[in-house]
């Protein structure tokens, strides 16, 4: 269990140890990836999304992927002086034109961090759990996989509750990884002064924003894009929550 709760309490320093984090050093730029250039770059513009249904736009896929994710509540996260200072530095760098900044309200009410990813069908989910769940949402972060994005790394808040995430888990197969909720999205590549400065924003941010939040249910989301612009809330997972 502990291989299984460890990603889960401390995400920063997991994903520390597998060095997945941008490599700031070594580059004078930050390059969008091919995955994020296929899979999300196309998503980043304002268009009325239609219901779920197998007539497929750009960086869209048919059938939907189904995943049990942790609801992340929007509005604490704006409430935050930690947030609301990262997100201001953000908004007065030279940064700010490569943001797509009307994300942050396309994306207020499913915000998340994916706990299990790519659900088969007929997988066994239980429709409640009896342990209270709290996490912490952490600074900014962002990787060498999907490149463009900006996340915000998710820890479980005690033992309890990683033990209890990770059972869920354990029940469904799926991959023991660190939690990560996608923030921001980038438009364009980050080259000269901007690279420099988005670079100090993430070190001098990442490790002051620690945003405590009880959770009351998990859910299950059904998405035609790796942004879940275009999804659907398939079903709720009640927690304990006295």
């Amino acid at each position: 269990m502990r291989e299984a709760i460890t990603p889960l309490l401390d995400p920063l320093a997991e994903l520390s140890r597998q060095a997945a984090a941008y490599d700031w050093a070594a580059n004078e730029a930050l390059t969008l990836d091919p995955r994020y250039r296929e899979r999300q770059l196309p998503l980043l513009n304002n268009r009325a999304r239609a219901p779920l249904g197998p007539e497929i736009g750009a960086a869209e896929y048919w059938p939907p992927i189904r995943s049990a994710v942790i609801p992340i509540d929007s509005r604490r996260l704006a409430a935050d002086p930690g947030v609301t200072a990262f997100v201001d530095d953000l908004r007065r760098s030279d940064v700010a034109s490569l943001v797509w900044w009307p994300g942050l309200a396309l994306r207020a009410d499913r915000m998340h961090a994916t706990l299990v990813g790519g659900l088969e069908k007929g997988a066994e989910v239980p429709a409640q759990l009896t342990q209270r769940i709290a996490v912490r949402v952490r600074g900014p972060w962002i990787g060498r996989f999907n490149t463009g994005r900006i996340y915000l790394p998710v820890q479980a808040a005690d033992v309890e509750s990683a033990t209890a995430l990770a059972q869920l888990r354990l029940r469904t197969h799926a991959d023991h990884r660190p939690l990560l909720a996608g923030y921001l999205q980038l438009t364009d590549d980050v080259t000269g002064d901007s690279y420099r400065q988005l670079r100090d924003i993430v070190a001098t941010h990442q490790s002051s924003i620690a945003v405590h939040l009880s959770l009351s249910e998990l859910c299950l989301m059904d998405t035609m894009d790796d942004l879940v612009l275009r999804s659907q809330l398939a079903a709720r997972i009640r927690l304990r929550n006295d």
